[in-house]
């Protein structure tokens, strides 16, 4: 099975702790990403991080803040470069504004493709434009984000094929027009299993449709059925 857990964030709202507790019920859950999505939770997180529980994961990243607010750039790189080494960092490329700064977090800057509200990372050409100032992140493939700039699911085909040897992570939700994260149904778990079988097998899956505990479950299934069934190509990506 394929590594599979939760954004914190979407299971809880500024809430890292009630997130992690909610899914370490589960069973088949092996990842987090611990979420700092709005800029006045990472101070908070980076002092609750000696006391959480993260034993029997084998995956754990951080989403670094969509938008900076409170913090300062600087000041949001020197808190983001303080977490465990072995963690990456998703980012967001509209919070970048200094690349010196973020270039010295070398591999760990996972850069996500953003969705039909951003002006940058939304498709594989501007994903290249990133990686050349870049040259050393990797990439955290937003499946939600790609479809809901394109439902034949085309441009993730695109993004994977030119920078997938770069893949660390992957988002799975369906995105509403606005960017609000749902649930996967049918037609975006259909549209997510065009791309399934192009993600290697340990590829982690974070999910970050906005749920409630009783249908965490419901959703790791819809999410597995998408993935689990697709063989990797063993075609080179390009």
């Amino acid at each position: 099975m394929r590594p599979i857990g939760f954004s914190t964030g979407a299971l809880a709202l500024g809430d890292f702790h009630r997130g992690l507790t909610q899914q370490r019920a589960l069973s088949r859950v092996r990842a987090v990403e611990l979420s700092a999505l709005r800029d006045h939770e990472l101070r908070p997180l980076l002092d609750g991080l000696e006391g959480l529980d993260l034993s029997g994961l084998d995956y754990v990243s951080v989403h670094a803040p969509s938008k900076l607010v409170k913090l300062d750039e600087a000041t949001t790189f020197e808190l983001l470069s303080a977490l465990p080494p072995a963690w990456p960092i998703i980012v967001h490329p509209g919070i970048i504004s200094t690349p010196s700064l973020w270039r010295q977090l070398g591999p760990r800057l996972c850069i996500e493709n953003m969705d039909n509200r951003k002006t940058r990372g939304r498709n594989a050409a501007e994903l290249r434009e990133l990686f050349e100032e870049f040259p050393e992140a990797t990439f955290c493939l937003d499946v939600g984000h790609a479809r809901q700039l394109d439902p034949t699911m085309a441009i993730a085909l695109h993004m994977l094929f030119e920078h997938g040897s770069r893949l660390k992570q992957l988002h799975v939700s369906d995105v509403g027009p606005r960017g609000e994260h749902q649930p996967v149904r049918a037609l975006a778990r259909w549209a997510f299993e065009r791309v399934a079988r192009h993600v290697p097998e340990d590829c982690p899956l974070i999910i970050e449709s906005v749920v409630e505990p009783e249908q965490m479950e419901l959703e790791v299934d819809a999410v597995l059925q998408a993935f689990a069934a697709a063989e990797v190509r063993n075609e080179p990506r390009a």
